[in-house]
């Protein structure tokens, strides 16, 4: 079971950059603008999750506390796709998030160090 809320947490995670990059494209409605912010958006989390929150990273923030702020992050990409117009999928979308947080931290952090 653990490691299919892992799995759930790596789908999540694309779903975030996703939503920040749909986020970024419906900012404004000049097409170079729209494309350079969703790409910076989009790669901006995936920046600062290689940085901070994998599991890899090289840092000295605890494994549990960088699950935290990975939970953070995707709640914020989830509120953003929710101000971009789709505030249905920013709620399911921050309800999995959630679902998958409480699962880590009742099944326990099993295979998240791979």
């Amino acid at each position: 079971m653990a490691v299919a809320n892992l799995a759930l947490r790596f789908v999540l995670e694309l779903a975030g950059v996703a939503a920040l990059g749909y986020w970024g494209w419906q900012t404004t409605d000049a097409f170079p603008q729209r494309l350079l912010v969703a790409v910076v958006a989009g790669g901006a989390l995936v920046v600062v999750w290689a940085l901070v929150v994998a599991p890899k990273a090289s840092n000295a923030i605890p494994q549990d506390i960088r699950m935290f702020i990975g939970t953070g992050l995707l709640l914020v990409a989830a509120a953003a796709l929710a101000v971009a117009g789709n505030p249905v999928a920013g709620l399911v979308l921050g309800i999995l998030v959630v679902v998958n947080q409480v699962l880590v931290l009742v099944l326990g952090r099993e295979g998240l160090e791979v």
